[in-house]
């Protein structure tokens, strides 16, 4: 069993990662027409930080290395991603639902390979596809229909926003106690 100080620790990286999450769904829906703009600017800063947590956590816990290996795919996603944002912002902002639909279906898609791959490791492994199935039916809404407004672009991001926000804010106080809690993010 963990320490205490690790299990807090990787309980609060998910709840950040939560927040990150509701923030921009949040964000979204304030004005979207507005949000689409900074959802071009910060979503590079945002995939950034979400990438680095996942190294964080990678190397705040040991794991095994199955485990290790699909964060770290997982985390490479948002990095690149992240990157690919930040290099070049114009054309972020025009092809926007591809990059962040094309994130979004590529992340679900790693999250419910890696929970049935590790589903005799993983306690919770049907959570964990439920919200891969989350990131990959957002994705696939976002490359499906790339043309449509930038508004119900930007509101089919807050809704995903929220709703990841959510579970990932319920869950590290849910399970702040529990040695898997990092399990919850894969």
């Amino acid at each position: 069993m963990s320490s205490p100080a690790k299990n807090v620790a990787t309980w609060g990286l998910l709840f950040i990662a939560g927040v990150i999450f509701f923030s921009v769904g949040v964000l979204a829906f304030i004005n979207p027409m507005s949000s689409y703009v900074k959802l071009t600017k910060f979503a590079g800063i945002g995939l950034l930080l979400n990438g680095g947590l996942l190294l964080a956590m990678i190397i705040i816990r040991p794991m095994r290395p199955r485990e290790r290996n699909w964060l770290q795919a997982e985390s490479i996603l948002h990095l690149f991603f992240g990157i690919l944002f930040l290099l070049n912002p114009l054309l972020a902002f025009i092809a926007l639902p591809y990059f962040i639909g094309s994130w979004l279906f590529l992340v679900g898609l790693l999250k419910m390979l890696a929970a049935l791959a590790l589903r005799h490791r993983l306690g919770r492994w049907g959570f964990i596809v439920f919200v891969g199935l989350i990131f990959f039916v957002f994705g696939s809404l976002l490359l499906f229909s790339p043309f449509a407004r930038a508004t119900s672009i930007t509101l089919i991001i807050g809704c995903f926003g929220i709703i990841m926000g959510a579970f990932y804010m319920i869950d590290a106080f849910r399970y702040r106690k529990m040695e898997d809690t990092l399990d919850m993010l894969l």
